[in-house]
Protein backbone atom coordinates (compact mmCIF):
# COMPACT_ATOMS: atom_id res chain seq x y z
CA UNK A 1 0.00 0.00 0.00
CA UNK A 2 1.34 3.44 -0.90
CA UNK A 3 1.50 6.11 1.74
CA UNK A 4 -0.25 9.32 0.84
CA UNK A 5 0.35 12.70 2.42
CA UNK A 6 -2.79 14.84 2.55
CA UNK A 7 -1.71 18.19 1.17
CA UNK A 8 -3.37 21.50 0.54
CA UNK A 9 -3.62 21.38 -3.22
CA UNK A 10 -3.71 24.19 -5.68
CA UNK A 11 -6.99 26.08 -6.10
CA UNK A 12 -7.47 24.68 -9.58
CA UNK A 13 -7.43 21.13 -8.23
CA UNK A 14 -9.90 22.03 -5.47
CA UNK A 15 -12.25 23.64 -7.97
CA UNK A 16 -12.14 20.63 -10.29
CA UNK A 17 -13.08 18.33 -7.44
CA UNK A 18 -15.99 20.50 -6.40
CA UNK A 19 -17.21 20.55 -9.96
CA UNK A 20 -17.50 16.77 -10.14
CA UNK A 21 -20.39 17.03 -7.61
CA UNK A 22 -22.36 19.31 -9.89
CA UNK A 23 -22.71 22.72 -8.22
CA UNK A 24 -20.07 22.81 -5.50
CA UNK A 25 -20.01 21.84 -1.84
CA UNK A 26 -22.63 19.21 -0.98
CA UNK A 27 -24.28 19.61 -4.36
CA UNK A 28 -25.59 16.07 -4.40
CA UNK A 29 -27.10 16.38 -0.96
CA UNK A 30 -28.75 19.60 -2.01
CA UNK A 31 -31.05 18.07 -4.61
CA UNK A 32 -31.48 14.73 -2.86
CA UNK A 33 -31.49 12.79 -6.13
CA UNK A 34 -27.82 12.65 -7.22
CA UNK A 35 -24.78 10.84 -5.90
CA UNK A 36 -21.09 10.98 -6.81
CA UNK A 37 -18.96 7.99 -5.89
CA UNK A 38 -15.18 8.07 -6.23
CA UNK A 39 -13.47 4.97 -7.64
CA UNK A 40 -9.71 4.56 -7.92
CA UNK A 41 -9.56 3.01 -11.40
CA UNK A 42 -11.50 2.61 -14.62
CA UNK A 43 -13.09 -0.65 -15.65
CA UNK A 44 -12.12 -2.92 -18.53
CA UNK A 45 -15.43 -4.75 -18.75
CA UNK A 46 -18.91 -4.77 -17.25
CA UNK A 47 -19.56 -8.28 -18.49
CA UNK A 48 -21.33 -9.80 -15.48
CA UNK A 49 -19.36 -13.07 -15.59
CA UNK A 50 -15.94 -11.69 -16.54
CA UNK A 51 -15.20 -9.05 -13.90
CA UNK A 52 -11.78 -9.22 -12.25
CA UNK A 53 -11.59 -6.05 -10.12
CA UNK A 54 -13.59 -4.62 -7.23
CA UNK A 55 -14.44 -1.56 -9.34
CA UNK A 56 -16.07 -3.74 -11.99
CA UNK A 57 -17.94 -5.75 -9.38
CA UNK A 58 -19.19 -2.62 -7.58
CA UNK A 59 -20.61 -1.10 -10.79
CA UNK A 60 -22.08 -4.42 -11.96
CA UNK A 61 -23.85 -4.77 -8.60
CA UNK A 62 -25.90 -1.65 -9.32
CA UNK A 63 -26.83 -2.74 -12.86
CA UNK A 64 -27.56 -6.42 -12.25
CA UNK A 65 -29.43 -8.39 -9.63
CA UNK A 66 -28.87 -11.92 -8.32
CA UNK A 67 -31.26 -14.72 -7.44
CA UNK A 68 -30.43 -14.37 -3.73
CA UNK A 69 -28.40 -12.04 -1.52
CA UNK A 70 -26.97 -12.19 1.98
CA UNK A 71 -29.13 -10.48 4.59
CA UNK A 72 -27.42 -7.23 5.58
CA UNK A 73 -28.04 -7.73 9.30
CA UNK A 74 -27.45 -11.49 9.48
CA UNK A 75 -25.15 -13.00 6.86
CA UNK A 76 -26.07 -16.51 7.91
CA UNK A 77 -29.40 -15.85 6.13
CA UNK A 78 -30.25 -15.32 2.48
CA UNK A 79 -32.90 -13.02 1.06
CA UNK A 80 -34.68 -13.66 -2.21
CA UNK A 81 -34.02 -10.98 -4.83
CA UNK A 82 -34.95 -12.19 -8.31
CA UNK A 83 -36.07 -15.42 -6.66
CA UNK A 84 -39.30 -15.13 -4.69
CA UNK A 85 -38.77 -18.54 -3.09
CA UNK A 86 -36.85 -21.78 -3.55
CA UNK A 87 -36.75 -25.42 -2.49
CA UNK A 88 -33.92 -27.94 -2.28
CA UNK A 89 -34.54 -31.59 -3.12
CA UNK A 90 -34.09 -34.34 -0.55
CA UNK A 91 -30.90 -35.49 -2.28
CA UNK A 92 -29.60 -31.86 -2.19
CA UNK A 93 -28.85 -31.96 -5.93
CA UNK A 94 -31.78 -29.93 -7.30
CA UNK A 95 -32.60 -26.32 -6.48
CA UNK A 96 -36.01 -25.15 -7.66
CA UNK A 97 -36.33 -21.37 -7.90
CA UNK A 98 -39.60 -19.49 -8.31
CA UNK A 99 -38.95 -16.09 -9.89
CA UNK A 100 -40.76 -12.89 -9.06
CA UNK A 101 -43.35 -11.74 -11.54
CA UNK A 102 -42.98 -8.45 -13.37
CA UNK A 103 -39.18 -8.20 -13.58
CA UNK A 104 -37.94 -6.51 -16.74
CA UNK A 105 -34.53 -5.69 -18.15
CA UNK A 106 -33.61 -2.08 -18.83
CA UNK A 107 -34.71 -2.41 -22.47
CA UNK A 108 -38.19 -3.39 -21.30
CA UNK A 109 -38.03 -7.11 -22.11
CA UNK A 110 -39.24 -9.46 -19.37
CA UNK A 111 -36.80 -11.54 -17.34
CA UNK A 112 -37.64 -15.24 -17.51
CA UNK A 113 -36.13 -18.53 -16.39
CA UNK A 114 -34.28 -18.82 -19.71
CA UNK A 115 -32.22 -15.77 -18.73
CA UNK A 116 -31.24 -17.47 -15.47
CA UNK A 117 -30.22 -20.61 -17.38
CA UNK A 118 -28.24 -18.51 -19.86
CA UNK A 119 -26.42 -16.66 -17.05
CA UNK A 120 -25.47 -19.84 -15.21
CA UNK A 121 -24.01 -21.29 -18.41
CA UNK A 122 -22.18 -18.00 -19.01
CA UNK A 123 -20.53 -18.18 -15.59
CA UNK A 124 -19.70 -21.86 -16.01
CA UNK A 125 -17.80 -21.04 -19.22
CA UNK A 126 -15.98 -18.03 -17.73
CA UNK A 127 -12.26 -18.22 -16.94
CA UNK A 128 -12.67 -15.39 -14.41
CA UNK A 129 -15.77 -16.40 -12.43
CA UNK A 130 -16.53 -20.08 -13.05
CA UNK A 131 -15.84 -20.71 -9.36
CA UNK A 132 -19.07 -18.85 -8.54
CA UNK A 133 -21.03 -21.79 -9.98
CA UNK A 134 -18.78 -24.59 -8.76
CA UNK A 135 -20.81 -27.78 -8.54
CA UNK A 136 -23.24 -26.66 -11.25
CA UNK A 137 -24.18 -29.38 -13.74
CA UNK A 138 -27.18 -28.24 -15.77
CA UNK A 139 -30.58 -26.61 -15.43
CA UNK A 140 -34.12 -27.20 -16.62
CA UNK A 141 -36.50 -24.37 -17.50
CA UNK A 142 -39.90 -25.49 -16.21
CA UNK A 143 -41.77 -22.36 -17.26
CA UNK A 144 -41.12 -18.60 -17.48
CA UNK A 145 -40.97 -18.24 -13.69
CA UNK A 146 -39.65 -21.63 -12.57
CA UNK A 147 -36.25 -23.21 -13.04
CA UNK A 148 -34.60 -26.37 -11.70
CA UNK A 149 -30.85 -26.03 -11.20
CA UNK A 150 -28.92 -29.27 -10.75
CA UNK A 151 -25.57 -29.96 -9.17
CA UNK A 152 -23.61 -33.06 -10.10
CA UNK A 153 -23.59 -34.12 -6.43
CA UNK A 154 -24.52 -32.48 -3.11
CA UNK A 155 -22.62 -29.19 -2.99
CA UNK A 156 -23.28 -27.31 0.25
CA UNK A 157 -21.85 -23.88 -0.80
CA UNK A 158 -23.88 -23.73 -4.00
CA UNK A 159 -26.74 -21.57 -2.74
CA UNK A 160 -24.35 -19.11 -1.05
CA UNK A 161 -22.26 -18.82 -4.20
CA UNK A 162 -25.33 -17.77 -6.18
CA UNK A 163 -25.14 -14.44 -4.32
CA UNK A 164 -22.32 -13.62 -6.75
CA UNK A 165 -24.09 -14.59 -9.99
CA UNK A 166 -25.54 -11.58 -11.85
CA UNK A 167 -28.43 -12.41 -14.17
CA UNK A 168 -28.12 -11.03 -17.70
CA UNK A 169 -30.38 -10.97 -20.76
CA UNK A 170 -30.06 -13.89 -23.18
CA UNK A 171 -31.82 -12.01 -25.96
CA UNK A 172 -29.62 -8.93 -25.59
CA UNK A 173 -26.45 -11.01 -25.64
CA UNK A 174 -27.54 -12.82 -28.80
CA UNK A 175 -28.79 -9.73 -30.62
CA UNK A 176 -26.16 -7.15 -29.62
CA UNK A 177 -23.10 -9.39 -29.34
CA UNK A 178 -20.63 -9.96 -26.55
CA UNK A 179 -18.77 -6.63 -26.90
CA UNK A 180 -21.93 -4.56 -26.48
CA UNK A 181 -23.04 -6.89 -23.68
CA UNK A 182 -19.78 -6.09 -21.86
CA UNK A 183 -19.48 -2.37 -22.65
CA UNK A 184 -23.12 -1.16 -22.81
CA UNK A 185 -24.68 -3.50 -20.27
CA UNK A 186 -28.40 -4.04 -19.87
CA UNK A 187 -29.36 -5.60 -16.56
CA UNK A 188 -32.47 -5.91 -14.41
CA UNK A 189 -31.08 -4.08 -11.36
CA UNK A 190 -32.10 -0.70 -9.92
CA UNK A 191 -29.72 1.32 -12.12
CA UNK A 192 -29.18 1.36 -15.85
CA UNK A 193 -26.03 2.22 -17.74
CA UNK A 194 -25.93 5.67 -19.36
CA UNK A 195 -22.38 6.49 -20.42
CA UNK A 196 -18.68 5.92 -19.91
CA UNK A 197 -16.03 8.58 -20.42
CA UNK A 198 -12.82 6.57 -20.34
CA UNK A 199 -10.48 7.63 -17.53
CA UNK A 200 -13.06 10.10 -16.22
CA UNK A 201 -16.45 8.77 -15.14
CA UNK A 202 -19.25 6.25 -15.47
CA UNK A 203 -22.84 7.48 -15.33
CA UNK A 204 -25.90 5.44 -14.28
CA UNK A 205 -29.52 6.44 -13.79
CA UNK A 206 -32.37 4.89 -11.85
CA UNK A 207 -34.47 2.38 -13.74
CA UNK A 208 -37.96 3.71 -13.16
CA UNK A 209 -39.65 0.36 -13.84
CA UNK A 210 -37.51 -1.52 -11.30
CA UNK A 211 -39.61 -4.32 -9.81
CA UNK A 212 -38.93 -3.29 -6.21
CA UNK A 213 -39.76 0.35 -6.91
CA UNK A 214 -37.60 3.08 -8.41
CA UNK A 215 -34.54 4.18 -6.41
CA UNK A 216 -34.69 7.44 -4.44
CA UNK A 217 -31.30 8.49 -5.81
CA UNK A 218 -31.87 9.03 -9.52
CA UNK A 219 -28.42 9.84 -10.90
CA UNK A 220 -25.20 8.07 -9.92
CA UNK A 221 -21.76 9.13 -11.17
CA UNK A 222 -18.70 6.99 -10.56
CA UNK A 223 -15.85 9.51 -10.72
CA UNK A 224 -12.40 8.05 -11.41
CA UNK A 225 -9.84 9.56 -9.00
CA UNK A 226 -6.72 7.45 -8.57
CA UNK A 227 -4.97 9.79 -6.13
CA UNK A 228 -6.09 9.30 -2.53
CA UNK A 229 -5.18 12.87 -1.53
CA UNK A 230 -7.47 14.22 -4.23
CA UNK A 231 -10.22 11.84 -3.19
CA UNK A 232 -9.90 13.08 0.40
CA UNK A 233 -10.17 16.72 -0.71
CA UNK A 234 -13.24 15.87 -2.77
CA UNK A 235 -14.95 14.26 0.21
CA UNK A 236 -14.23 17.31 2.37
CA UNK A 237 -15.39 19.80 -0.26
CA UNK A 238 -18.62 17.94 -0.98
CA UNK A 239 -17.69 17.14 -4.57
CA UNK A 240 -17.51 13.44 -3.65
CA UNK A 241 -20.31 11.86 -1.63
CA UNK A 242 -19.03 8.30 -1.08
CA UNK A 243 -15.70 6.53 -1.57
CA UNK A 244 -13.61 3.60 -0.52
CA UNK A 245 -10.55 5.11 1.13
CA UNK A 246 -7.13 3.99 2.33
CA UNK A 247 -5.77 4.14 5.86
CA UNK A 248 -3.40 7.14 5.45
CA UNK A 249 -6.33 9.55 4.98
CA UNK A 250 -8.58 7.99 7.62
CA UNK A 251 -7.69 10.30 10.51
CA UNK A 252 -7.99 13.40 8.34
CA UNK A 253 -11.48 12.44 7.20
CA UNK A 254 -12.60 11.33 10.67
CA UNK A 255 -11.85 14.82 11.94
CA UNK A 256 -13.35 16.62 8.91
CA UNK A 257 -16.71 18.39 9.19
CA UNK A 258 -19.51 16.79 7.24
CA UNK A 259 -17.74 13.46 6.65
CA UNK A 260 -18.37 10.06 8.26
CA UNK A 261 -15.95 7.13 8.08
CA UNK A 262 -17.31 3.59 8.33
CA UNK A 263 -15.74 0.14 8.12
CA UNK A 264 -16.54 -3.27 6.66
CA UNK A 265 -14.95 -6.64 7.40
CA UNK A 266 -13.05 -8.48 4.69
CA UNK A 267 -11.96 -12.05 4.21
CA UNK A 268 -8.92 -10.69 2.34
CA UNK A 269 -5.64 -11.74 3.92
CA UNK A 270 -2.06 -10.52 3.68
CA UNK A 271 0.57 -13.24 3.86
CA UNK A 272 4.08 -14.48 3.25
CA UNK A 273 4.19 -17.50 0.93
CA UNK A 274 7.18 -19.82 0.66
CA UNK A 275 7.56 -22.17 -2.29
CA UNK A 276 7.09 -25.53 -0.58
CA UNK A 277 8.38 -27.34 -3.68
CA UNK A 278 11.86 -26.15 -2.69
CA UNK A 279 14.07 -26.70 0.35
CA UNK A 280 14.03 -25.65 3.15
CA UNK A 281 10.52 -24.33 2.62
CA UNK A 282 9.16 -27.88 2.42
CA UNK A 283 9.99 -28.24 6.13
CA UNK A 284 7.04 -27.26 8.39
CA UNK A 285 9.43 -26.24 11.18
CA UNK A 286 11.11 -23.71 8.89
CA UNK A 287 7.71 -22.28 7.93
CA UNK A 288 6.72 -22.16 11.60
CA UNK A 289 9.89 -20.18 12.31
CA UNK A 290 8.89 -17.61 9.69
CA UNK A 291 5.46 -17.36 11.31
CA UNK A 292 6.96 -16.70 14.75
CA UNK A 293 9.30 -14.08 13.22
CA UNK A 294 6.39 -11.91 12.11
CA UNK A 295 5.46 -9.00 14.37
CA UNK A 296 1.95 -8.62 13.03
CA UNK A 297 1.02 -5.66 15.21
CA UNK A 298 4.03 -3.73 13.92
CA UNK A 299 3.10 -4.58 10.33
CA UNK A 300 -0.46 -3.38 10.88
CA UNK A 301 0.85 -0.12 12.35
CA UNK A 302 3.49 0.62 9.71
CA UNK A 303 1.97 -0.85 6.55
CA UNK A 304 -1.75 -0.46 7.19
CA UNK A 305 -1.83 2.52 9.54
CA UNK A 306 -3.90 0.41 11.92
CA UNK A 307 -6.62 -0.56 9.42
CA UNK A 308 -6.36 -4.33 9.79
CA UNK A 309 -7.09 -7.13 12.25
CA UNK A 310 -4.25 -9.32 13.45
CA UNK A 311 -4.75 -12.91 12.33
CA UNK A 312 -2.36 -15.73 11.36
CA UNK A 313 -5.13 -18.05 10.13
CA UNK A 314 -6.12 -18.50 6.49
CA UNK A 315 -9.68 -18.15 7.76
CA UNK A 316 -10.73 -14.69 8.86
CA UNK A 317 -12.51 -14.72 12.20
CA UNK A 318 -15.82 -13.99 10.47
CA UNK A 319 -15.53 -17.04 8.15
CA UNK A 320 -17.74 -20.05 8.69
CA UNK A 321 -15.53 -22.82 10.08
CA UNK A 322 -13.12 -20.59 11.99
CA UNK A 323 -12.38 -21.76 15.52
CA UNK A 324 -10.33 -20.32 18.37
CA UNK A 325 -8.84 -23.79 18.78
CA UNK A 326 -7.08 -23.45 15.39
CA UNK A 327 -3.48 -22.40 15.99
CA UNK A 328 -2.58 -18.71 16.02
CA UNK A 329 1.09 -17.73 15.64
CA UNK A 330 2.38 -14.97 17.90
CA UNK A 331 5.53 -12.87 17.64
CA UNK A 332 8.33 -14.84 19.32
CA UNK A 333 11.90 -14.19 18.13
CA UNK A 334 13.45 -16.80 20.42
CA UNK A 335 10.97 -19.47 19.29
CA UNK A 336 11.76 -18.62 15.66
CA UNK A 337 15.50 -18.91 16.26
CA UNK A 338 15.07 -22.21 18.13
CA UNK A 339 13.08 -23.73 15.25
CA UNK A 340 15.65 -22.52 12.73
CA UNK A 341 18.37 -24.19 14.82
CA UNK A 342 16.38 -27.45 14.71
CA UNK A 343 16.36 -27.10 10.92
CA UNK A 344 20.16 -26.70 10.89
CA UNK A 345 20.25 -22.93 10.52
CA UNK A 346 21.41 -21.77 13.95
CA UNK A 347 23.67 -19.23 12.21
CA UNK A 348 20.93 -17.97 9.92
CA UNK A 349 19.99 -18.63 6.31
CA UNK A 350 20.00 -16.66 3.06
CA UNK A 351 16.51 -17.01 1.55
CA UNK A 352 17.66 -15.48 -1.73
CA UNK A 353 15.12 -13.21 -3.37
CA UNK A 354 11.81 -12.04 -1.97
CA UNK A 355 9.86 -11.31 -5.14
CA UNK A 356 6.97 -8.87 -4.88
CA UNK A 357 4.65 -6.76 -7.03
CA UNK A 358 5.15 -3.02 -6.86
CA UNK A 359 1.97 -2.36 -4.83
CA UNK A 360 3.24 -4.62 -2.04
CA UNK A 361 6.73 -3.13 -1.82
CA UNK A 362 6.10 -1.47 1.56
CA UNK A 363 4.86 -4.74 3.05
CA UNK A 364 7.84 -6.61 1.59
CA UNK A 365 10.32 -4.13 3.07
CA UNK A 366 8.77 -4.52 6.53
CA UNK A 367 8.77 -8.33 6.22
CA UNK A 368 12.40 -8.26 5.07
CA UNK A 369 13.43 -6.40 8.23
CA UNK A 370 11.53 -8.76 10.52
CA UNK A 371 13.08 -11.83 8.87
CA UNK A 372 16.53 -10.28 9.31
CA UNK A 373 15.94 -10.03 13.08
CA UNK A 374 15.86 -13.85 13.34
CA UNK A 375 18.80 -14.44 10.97
CA UNK A 376 16.89 -14.85 7.69
CA UNK A 377 18.19 -12.56 4.96
CA UNK A 378 16.74 -11.87 1.52
CA UNK A 379 16.97 -9.38 -1.30
CA UNK A 380 13.90 -7.66 -2.73
CA UNK A 381 12.91 -8.00 -6.37
CA UNK A 382 10.09 -5.58 -7.20
CA UNK A 383 8.22 -6.32 -10.43
CA UNK A 384 5.39 -4.94 -12.52
CA UNK A 385 2.24 -6.84 -11.57
CA UNK A 386 1.86 -9.02 -14.67
CA UNK A 387 5.55 -9.98 -14.65
CA UNK A 388 5.17 -10.83 -10.97
CA UNK A 389 2.13 -13.04 -11.64
CA UNK A 390 4.07 -14.93 -14.30
CA UNK A 391 6.76 -15.79 -11.76
CA UNK A 392 4.16 -17.05 -9.31
CA UNK A 393 2.40 -19.13 -11.96
CA UNK A 394 5.64 -20.77 -13.05
CA UNK A 395 6.88 -21.37 -9.50
CA UNK A 396 9.94 -19.26 -10.28
CA UNK A 397 10.38 -17.90 -6.76
CA UNK A 398 11.36 -18.91 -3.24
CA UNK A 399 9.43 -16.43 -1.10
CA UNK A 400 6.85 -13.69 -1.74
CA UNK A 401 4.24 -11.62 0.06
CA UNK A 402 0.96 -10.15 -1.09
CA UNK A 403 -2.75 -9.77 -0.34
CA UNK A 404 -5.45 -12.06 -1.71
CA UNK A 405 -9.23 -12.13 -1.53
CA UNK A 406 -11.11 -15.43 -1.73
CA UNK A 407 -14.66 -14.16 -1.36
CA UNK A 408 -17.81 -16.15 -0.89
CA UNK A 409 -18.16 -19.46 0.88
CA UNK A 410 -15.40 -20.97 3.03
CA UNK A 411 -15.01 -23.66 0.39
CA UNK A 412 -13.35 -21.05 -1.84
CA UNK A 413 -10.36 -21.00 0.52
CA UNK A 414 -9.55 -24.43 -0.95
CA UNK A 415 -8.02 -22.49 -3.84
CA UNK A 416 -5.16 -21.36 -1.56
CA UNK A 417 -4.19 -24.95 -0.68
CA UNK A 418 -5.67 -27.10 -3.45
CA UNK A 419 -3.62 -29.21 -5.86
CA UNK A 420 -5.61 -27.97 -8.87
CA UNK A 421 -4.81 -24.34 -8.02
CA UNK A 422 -1.02 -24.56 -7.93
CA UNK A 423 0.18 -21.75 -10.18
CA UNK A 424 -3.00 -19.80 -9.54
CA UNK A 425 -4.30 -18.99 -6.03
CA UNK A 426 -2.17 -21.69 -4.35
CA UNK A 427 0.93 -19.53 -3.95
CA UNK A 428 2.57 -21.90 -1.44
CA UNK A 429 2.35 -24.75 -3.99
CA UNK A 430 1.42 -27.04 -1.09
CA UNK A 431 -1.23 -29.71 -1.04
CA UNK A 432 -2.24 -32.68 1.07
CA UNK A 433 -4.29 -35.64 -0.16
CA UNK A 434 -6.18 -35.87 3.13
CA UNK A 435 -7.08 -32.18 2.97
CA UNK A 436 -8.26 -32.63 -0.63
CA UNK A 437 -10.59 -35.39 0.54
CA UNK A 438 -11.85 -33.36 3.49
CA UNK A 439 -12.78 -30.52 1.16
CA UNK A 440 -14.78 -33.00 -0.92
CA UNK A 441 -16.48 -34.21 2.27
CA UNK A 442 -17.29 -30.61 3.21
CA UNK A 443 -19.16 -29.80 0.01
CA UNK A 444 -21.22 -32.94 0.44
CA UNK A 445 -22.08 -32.13 4.07
CA UNK A 446 -25.48 -30.44 4.01
CA UNK A 447 -25.63 -30.29 7.82
CA UNK A 448 -23.90 -27.08 8.97
CA UNK A 449 -22.50 -28.60 12.18
CA UNK A 450 -20.95 -31.49 10.29
CA UNK A 451 -19.50 -29.12 7.72
CA UNK A 452 -18.01 -26.82 10.37
CA UNK A 453 -16.33 -29.82 12.02
CA UNK A 454 -14.69 -30.79 8.71
CA UNK A 455 -13.38 -27.26 8.19
CA UNK A 456 -12.01 -27.34 11.72
CA UNK A 457 -9.97 -30.45 10.84
CA UNK A 458 -8.73 -28.84 7.63
CA UNK A 459 -7.59 -25.55 9.04
CA UNK A 460 -6.20 -27.03 12.25
CA UNK A 461 -3.89 -29.14 10.07
CA UNK A 462 -3.06 -26.25 7.73
CA UNK A 463 -2.16 -24.04 10.69
CA UNK A 464 -0.03 -26.74 12.32
CA UNK A 465 1.77 -27.15 8.99
CA UNK A 466 2.24 -23.36 8.76
CA UNK A 467 1.47 -23.50 5.06
CA UNK A 468 1.45 -19.69 4.91
CA UNK A 469 2.57 -16.98 7.27
CA UNK A 470 -0.72 -15.11 7.33
CA UNK A 471 -0.25 -11.60 8.73
CA UNK A 472 -3.57 -9.79 9.00
CA UNK A 473 -7.01 -9.19 7.54
CA UNK A 474 -7.31 -5.66 6.10
CA UNK A 475 -10.35 -3.63 7.15
CA UNK A 476 -12.25 -1.96 4.34
CA UNK A 477 -12.74 1.76 4.90
CA UNK A 478 -15.46 3.98 3.43
CA UNK A 479 -16.03 7.70 3.83
CA UNK A 480 -19.23 9.52 2.95
CA UNK A 481 -21.13 12.78 3.29
CA UNK A 482 -22.71 12.61 6.73
CA UNK A 483 -26.09 13.61 5.25
CA UNK A 484 -26.05 10.41 3.20
CA UNK A 485 -27.77 7.45 4.85
CA UNK A 486 -26.18 4.13 3.80
CA UNK A 487 -27.24 0.55 4.47
CA UNK A 488 -25.25 -1.83 6.63
CA UNK A 489 -22.21 -2.81 4.59
CA UNK A 490 -21.97 -6.57 4.22
CA UNK A 491 -18.81 -8.66 4.38
CA UNK A 492 -16.31 -7.56 1.69
CA UNK A 493 -17.99 -4.15 1.71
CA UNK A 494 -20.00 -4.56 -1.49
CA UNK A 495 -22.57 -1.78 -1.49
CA UNK A 496 -25.94 -1.28 -3.15
CA UNK A 497 -26.81 2.34 -3.93
CA UNK A 498 -30.48 1.41 -4.10
CA UNK A 499 -30.55 1.38 -0.30
CA UNK A 500 -28.82 4.78 0.04
CA UNK A 501 -30.79 7.95 0.48
CA UNK A 502 -30.31 11.57 1.51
Amino acid sequence: MKKFLVLVLAMAMALSLVACGGNGGNASAGDGTSLTIAIDADYQTLHPANWTTNVEHRIDSQIYDTLVRYNFQDESKLDGIIAESWEISDDACCYTFHLRDGITFHNGTPLTAKDVAFSLDLYAASEAQSGDVAGYDHCEVVDDHTINIYTSSPFAPFLNNLTLVHIGSKDYYESAGEEAFAQQPIGCGPYQFVSHNEGDKVVLKAYEDYYMGAAAIKDVTFKIISDMSSMSIGLQSGGIDFAEIEAPVRSTLESADGVTVTTAEQTTFAFVAMNTEKEPYNNPKFRQAVNYAMDRQALIATVMDGAAEENSNLLSKSRFGYSDTQKQYTYDVEKAKSLLAECGYANGYDMGTLVVADQYKLLAQAVQEQLKAVGLTCQLEVLEFNAYLNKLRQGDFTVTCLQMALEGDTQNVAMAIGKDYIGMANNARWYNDQVEQWFQDAVAAVDATERAAIYDKIFSLVQDEAVYAVLYNPIMLYAHNDKLVIHDLPLEGNYFVYYFHW
